[in-house]
């Protein structure tokens, strides 16, 4: 059995923005909107949480999908006959779990197998015939850099970076043209690099693709304040620098792993 890795598609799901406020009422109280986002969403009360939801739903049903043994893909999600559910990762005031609860669709309007019941804790009737429950959505680690290690040079892949559109376009609109752009880029995240050798907290992990990579606070314009973060690859013995995001990006990013606290992150939100 193959679980399409997008909740809409998987299940009718009535309710959706009613839904997510219960979510955010149950959950460890935490900031789930910007205070200046870049660009204004459908979903004005709680998008953080909106997109932290759809990107544990796929990575639980993608690493569900490719575990071939039944038993440790129901770690991942639990499916069988009329219930399904998955651990969202986020936890209660008195830090019970919160699972996504679905049965089986039996509306007429609707040709979607599965019906999203809500969010709850392992106390609801909707989860008393599961057992053993899902695990807590995890990333891998890869063998090389568990902890952050200030001491590992960075190598950043500039022509990758300043030769992307997409990538170009989250710098400084006043930089892009700048004739001495990749030098100003190197020697920010040098900066950000020694920077880091004496404030490590400044370094946040982030979820990526199932595994876990870095975001270094990249300064361009204000050697206070951060303009976009850069993303470092675990390599052997060094990190690679082959992206840049926008500061929300990298709080959104940063928010699959755990509620970012470091202030570059956390004063975006509110």
């Amino acid at each position: 059995m193959k679980l399409i890795p997008d909740l809409f598609s998987f299940a009718y799901v009535p309710g959706w923005y009613v839904q997510l406020e219960e979510l955010a009422e149950m959950a460890i109280p935490e900031p789930w909107r910007f205070r200046e986002p870049i660009y204004y969403t459908k979903n004005r009360d709680t998008p953080i949480l909106e997109r932290y939801v759809h990107s544990i739903f796929k990575k639980q049903a993608i690493d569900f999908n490719e575990e071939r043994n039944p038993v440790k893909a129901a770690e991942y999600f639990h499916v069988e006959n009329e219930y399904a559910c998955f651990h969202t990762g986020l936890y209660t005031k008195r830090y019970k779990a919160i699972y996504g609860c679905f049965d089986r669709n039996k509306r007429q309007a609707s040709m979607l197998d599965w019906y999203f019941r809500g969010f709850s804790d392992e106390i609801s009737p909707w989860l008393k015939y599961i057992s053993p429950l899902p695990k807590k959505p995890s990333y891998y680690m890869t063998q090389y850099g568990v902890n952050y290690n200030p001491e590992w040079p960075i190598r950043v892949n500039i022509d990758h970076i300043l030769g992307d559109e997409e990538n170009l376009s989250r710098l400084p609109v006043e930089l892009r043209g700048a004739k001495n752009l990749p030098l100003l880029l190197e020697t920010a995240v040098e900066l950000a690099r020694r920077r880091a050798i004496v404030e490590p907290g400044i370094v946040v992990p982030q979820g990526y693709q199932g595994r876990v990579q870095y975001l270094l606070p990249i300064c361009l314009t204000d050697m206070e304040k951060p303009d976009l973060a850069m993303t470092l690859t675990i390599m052997d013995g060094y990190y690679l620098g082959n992206t840049c995001l926008t500061l929300e990006m990298a709080y959104l990013n940063a928010r699959l792993l755990a509620r970012p606290t470091t202030s570059w992150l956390s004063e975006l939100v509110m």
